[in-house]
């Protein structure tokens, strides 16, 4: 996966410089290549990370006949068999990329072809004799895709620090910081003035000469559903057959692959299929490093379990002990998640995956959100309420007085009947910060839950709910740290949880498959017992890398300290700096303090990889165009 940036200069004087900077900033995502092309008042630019087809015939930008151009990040896991097809409709192609395969398959269907793809992505294509360009996201908006747009530029981006270079300053956009992430990932919005998220499953369509942000939708998960089957034995073993083909098609590489461990339900049960894969598949197995990266920190309770998995299967693993991140270290981290949550185990997880060469992670992520997170119990409940209350309201309208006692003793039912629980989404917009910003009204016109929210009538509570969570915001905040975590140290994350087929299929599972004996997941479970130990199957927590805060300390104390005394801190504009301090000298919400001291930490190491940058030369930055006009 790679880097993308793209300006559309709405006063027609373009500056080729920003592109190159904007470039650079991406340098992590893409450490393999970076190129540009321009058309007028048009810039696209890309920062490649090598995966398939390792020669230049892999640079981007990227054309096949001169006038269909594309800039991509992400992967398309069923590429060879659109490719196959496409070939079968006399296409030529002349890489082994998945890249080219997507620009034929938007010659030949048009937006349609987006249908057709398994697989997760943030891209442009832009058609030269038309003078217009798409720009797409996945359906499940794992593959993060930023907007920016003012009155000089329309503009886009992997990343929001890659778009500081339009106007040499970023600001904080005073509504939006405070505001619950899920709300903020729901809304499409950002902490950041002008700069929007393109929403998951979603399209944007314009033209260079007259650019508009006009957002279409391309994907409508709820009408793809499958059909489940009423036994659990046989939901059991499909929903394992799609997960192993799911984990093998993620295998498609030319570099090296590897894996972590945590001894979780979730990483152990892609660990299992990959070494049942590696023994019953032909694969390269030059490529495949199974020594699982086993991360050791203090609330760890599974590194056994992770152990005696690995040596279940005669793998070697390493194991990376993690205490607390250096401080120093904060406004580096801080700049490269771009967020203010401490998710730095993540980081180092991959900063030492990159060390052992891998440059592609099969990853467990992304089971909970579909299969029964516990914190959602709940909620997962609900309809399990509902048919109570409506059997009742039944019973009492049918007058017998036998039935409805029985009832009532059954359930511990008084006589006053309480009323059913409607799906409800309503934004958590109170602001956190509102002592020490200067904030403004959150603006809640646009939620994406609301484009499906008839819909969603026609399905249980148990559905709604999770299609709110896993496509509506919550699951986009979780992609987004997992995203920049891997990216910043230039490894590619594949999460076969994530599959189309997979996650369509779980989000219609019916409760009763997720949750049984007292256990979540329970169908994730008995699709591995005959692998896992006991201990492991009846697990009863949540088991993942959490964020590591820091203690209000000593050391933090005179760290916060430095910081307000900043010159450039008390020029922000958007701080209230009096109660700032007087809070902070009184020992009053030092937690708030620091989390407003960490959003200066990470616009100002925006700022600061910028003014490195520096002028950058054209000589080093590439398109490649296939075939010869």
């Amino acid at each position: 996966m790679c880097g993308i940036n793209g300006i559309i200069f709405k006063n027609k004087q373009v500056d080729e410089s920003i592109i190159l900077k904007m470039n650079a900033l991406l340098g992590h995502r893409g450490p393999d290549g970076s190129g540009y092309m321009k058309h007028k008042n048009l810039l696209l630019g890309h920062t490649r990370l090598s995966i398939m087809d390792l020669s230049e015939k892999g640079a981007q930008p990227m054309s096949v006949d001169g006038r269909y151009w594309i800039i991509y990040n992400g992967e398309i896991y069923n590429f060879l068999s659109i490719k196959n097809e496409l070939i079968g409709k006399n296409y030529k192609f002349y890489s082994n990329t998945d890249t080219e395969v997507v620009l034929n398959a938007y010659k030949e269907w048009g937006l349609n072809c987006f249908e057709k793809f398994n697989g997760e992505w943030a891209l442009c294509i832009f058609d030269k004799i038309e003078e217009k360009i798409i720009i797409c996201r996945d359906g499940i908006g794992y593959k993060p895709c930023y907007i920016y747009n003012d009155k000089k530029y329309l503009a886009f981006s992997s990343e929001i620090k890659s778009l500081y270079p339009l106007n040499n300053n970023l600001e904080f956009d005073t509504q939006n910081i405070g505001i619950d992430n899920i709300t903020l990932y729901n809304c499409c919005k950002t902490i950041f003035k002008n700069i929007t998220q393109l929403p998951q499953g979603r399209l944007i369509v314009t033209e260079i000469n007259n650019p508009k942000i006009n957002i279409k939708r391309w994907d409508y998960p709820l009408n793809k559903l499958p059909k489940i089957n009423s036994g659990f034995k046989e939901n059991t073993k499909e929903y394992f057959d799609l997960l192993y083909n799911s984990t093998k098609i993620r295998l498609n590489s030319d570099v090296q692959t590897g894996t972590s461990l945590s001894g979780g339900l979730d990483s152990s049960s892609i660990f299992t299929l990959l070494n049942l894969i590696e023994k019953k598949e032909k694969l390269n197995k030059d490529n495949l490093d199974l020594r699982p990266i086993i991360m050791n920190y203090k609330e760890m309770k599974t590194i056994e379990d992770a152990k005696e998995l690995s040596n279940k299967f005669g793998r070697k693993y390493n194991v990376l002990d993690f205490d607390v991140a250096d401080i120093d270290n904060t406004q580096k981290l801080l700049t490269s998640l771009e967020i203010i949550e401490e998710y730095y185990m993540q980081y180092y997880l991959y900063k030492h995956q990159f060390e052992k060469g891998v440059k592609v992670s099969l990853d467990g992520h992304g089971a909970d959100e579909f299969l029964g997170y516990p914190n959602w119990l709940p909620e997962l409940s609900v309809d399990i309420f509902n048919n109570l209350i409506n059997s009742y309201k039944t019973i009492l309208k049918f007058g017998n007085t036998h039935n409805i006692n029985r009832y009532k003793k059954l359930f511990g039912l008084g006589d006053k009947v309480p009323n059913i629980i409607n799906f409800r989404t309503t934004p958590q917009i109170n602001n956190i910060y509102n002592d020490y910003i200067y904030t403004e009204i959150f603006d809640t016109d646009y939620q994406v839950i609301n484009d499906d929210i008839e819909e969603l009538s026609n399905f249980s509570y148990e559905l709604s709910f999770t299609y709110l969570m896993s496509y509506c915001g919550w699951f986009q905040y979780f992609l987004n740290k997992w995203d920049r975590a891997s990216m910043s140290n230039s490894v590619e994350v594949r999460m076969p949880f994530l599959d189309n087929q997979v996650r369509l299929f779980t989000l219609s599972l019916s409760g009763n498959n997720k949750i049984r004996g007292g256990l979540t997941k329970s169908i994730l479970r008995e699709s591995f017992k005959d692998y896992f130990s006991s201990n492991m199957f009846n697990q009863n927590f949540k088991q993942g890398l959490k964020s590591q805060k820091f203690e209000i300390n000593d050391q933090t104390i005179k760290f916060i300290k430095e910081i307000l005394s900043l010159k450039e801190f008390k020029e922000m504009g958007c701080f209230k700096i009096d109660n700032i301090t007087r809070d902070f000298e009184e020992g009053n919400n030092q937690v708030k303090v620091w989390n407003i001291c960490k959003y200066f930490l990470m616009i100002n190491g925006f700022k600061n990889k910028n003014d490195m940058m520096g002028n950058i030369s054209i000589s080093n930055q590439k398109y490649n165009n296939l075939v010869e006009n």
